[in-house]
């Protein structure tokens, strides 16, 4: 079935709410998931997203959860690069991620102790592929330890929960307080819907209005009041 966003499902007339997701759409699909594997898929902005590690899973969920950011495509494209004997080879680039402004960026996965052989597709890639990109990004399990991908995952969480007149009803309670800091816990209301807040909290942290201090967000973090 090929997947149409613009084209809702109808059931007696009625539209449904949820349309099929896209396809990723990549050079090639990661192999099918079994016990031995983590490869999998999630779905981003009506768009599957594939995973073919654990550490590509966590850092999809970090992607996502990134201000600006409105596509991630997994395995989208293929580049060429020379290495330092100037032999001509292909490389899959792992995430190209495009933000609001339309720019992209390539993101390759890798342990850390293959940076090296990244550092060098990117070094050697051909100009006619570099300048699709405005920026080329290496990431490794060292840059999605358990807090960052968890706070990620919350973020994403929430996006999809708030309701706008709550999270519109705390920001008028933030700029009436006039603080600069403000903990996680200060922020529930007495007769206010925990759930609901929580919620409101969380999509706060996600547009940049309250800036975390480093580490796992829960109740006792401090964060920066930026309204």
């Amino acid at each position: 079935m090929v997947s149409n966003p613009q084209s809702p499902t109808f059931i007696d007339g009625e539209p449904l709410l949820w349309v099929e997701p896209l396809r990723h759409e990549g050079v090639r699909n990661v192999t099918p998931k079994h016990l031995l594997n983590t490869n999998g898929s999630s779905v981003f902005n009506n768009r599957e997203v594939q995973h073919e590690s654990g550490t590509e899973k966590k850092v999809a969920s970090v992607l996502k959860a990134q201000p600006g950011v409105v596509e991630v495509r997994s395995q989208f494209m293929t580049v060429e690069y020379h290495d330092q004997d100037g032999v001509l080879h292909k490389h899959t680039i792992d995430y190209c991620v495009r933000d609001t402004r339309g720019r992209w960026e390539a993101v390759a996965v890798k342990q850390e102790k293959k940076r090296a052989e990244v550092e060098a597709v990117f070094k050697g890639m051909l100009p006619e592929y570099r300048d699709r990109f405005h920026k080329l990004t290496i990431m490794t399990e060292q840059d999605v330890p358990w807090w960052v991908v968890r706070n990620a995952d919350s973020i994403l969480f929430y996006r999809e929960l708030h309701d706008n007149h709550h999270v519109q009803t705390l920001l008028d309670e933030l700029q009436q307080r006039a603080k600069t800091k403000v903990c996680f816990y200060q922020m529930y209301t007495p007769g206010m819907d925990r759930p609901s807040r929580t919620a409101a909290i969380w999509r706060l942290i996600d547009l940049g209005y309250v800036k975390p201090e480093p580490g796992l967000i829960n109740e006792l973090t401090w964060f920066t009041v930026e309204i």
